[in-house]
């Protein structure tokens, strides 16, 4: 039995071995499989998610997170150089899944059940639904690997 359970703990120290390292937010796009109508449409184009990505193209804001090999993250939001947001704690990855757990949030931690829709060594890109399921819109988020910081 407690062989079982540290071939299972090492299964998923591998499954999260490619998601170890520190992604910076590249662009926050929508997904949805069909043409929505104007009033969505213009909900889209005013979202804070259009705020954002003008933010990081114009260098004022960066969103930074690091998962590391024991499992822990660290998620930053720098504006204009002043830290404004930070959350930390505890990630896993099943089925494609990406499941987070923070006690520093009365609310849903940030990735908690969002879907890993591609991992390379320089590009993540994670998916979660937005609004109503039966909508079938998605919000898509698209990392690139950082340096790692020395210490």
């Amino acid at each position: 039995m407690t062989l079982l359970l540290l071939l299972t703990a090492a299964g998923a120290t591998q499954a999260q071995a490619p998601l170890t390292g520190r992604w910076g937010l590249r662009q926050i796009a929508f997904e949805a499989p069909a043409t929505l109508p104007d009033s969505l449409q213009e909900k889209l184009f005013h979202s804070p998610a259009a705020e954002t990505n003008i933010g990081i193209t114009n260098g004022e804001l960066t969103l930074v997170v690091e998962f590391r090999p024991d499992s822990t993250y660290t998620y930053t939001t720098t504006r204009g150089g002043r830290l404004v947001l930070t959350e930390q704690g505890t990630y896993s990855v099943r089925r494609n899944q990406l499941y987070t757990r923070s006690a520093q949030t009365t609310d849903e931690p940030l990735f908690n059940g969002q879907l890993l829709l591609e991992l390379t060594r320089r590009k993540l890109l994670i998916q979660t639904p937005i609004w109503q399921p039966e909508l079938q819109i998605f919000e898509q988020l698209e990392y690139e690997r950082l340096p790692t910081v020395k210490k």
